[in-house]
């Protein structure tokens, strides 16, 4: 029997694997802010976050959490970390999701 392949697969065979490598730099610049803020971890904030545009050599991830009152996190945060190196970058608060940045450009200001 043949096997059958989903149209999304044959468009986009390289799908998992790039998120699988994103998921990585993910944990990657969690562990950076962790590292500096060892309470983060205790208190599991909700990270979300991805890349930057603009960042061809996909170095820095954007990564953040919103304020959650019932964990002990008053106020949202929003950093950028260098995942090659392992260096925070650029922090802020934030408000909602969409104030994480998206582009290189974006850290500028």
């Amino acid at each position: 029997m043949a096997t059958r392949r989903r149209p999304l697969r044959i468009l986009h065979p390289f799908a998992p694997v790039e998120k699988g490598i994103a998921d990585e730099r993910m944990a990657t610049a969690i562990a950076v802010v962790e590292a500096l803020d060892p309470t983060l971890h205790e208190r599991r904030p909700g990270w979300f976050g991805g890349g930057l545009d603009g960042d061809v050599r996909r170095r820095y991830m954007a990564i953040g959490f919103t304020a959650a009152p019932d964990r002990g996190l008053e106020e949202g945060r929003a950093y950028v970390v260098d995942v090659r190196s392992g260096h925070l970058i650029w922090q802020r608060p934030i408000v909602r999701r969409r104030d994480l940045p998206r582009s290189i450009t974006a850290l500028g200001g």
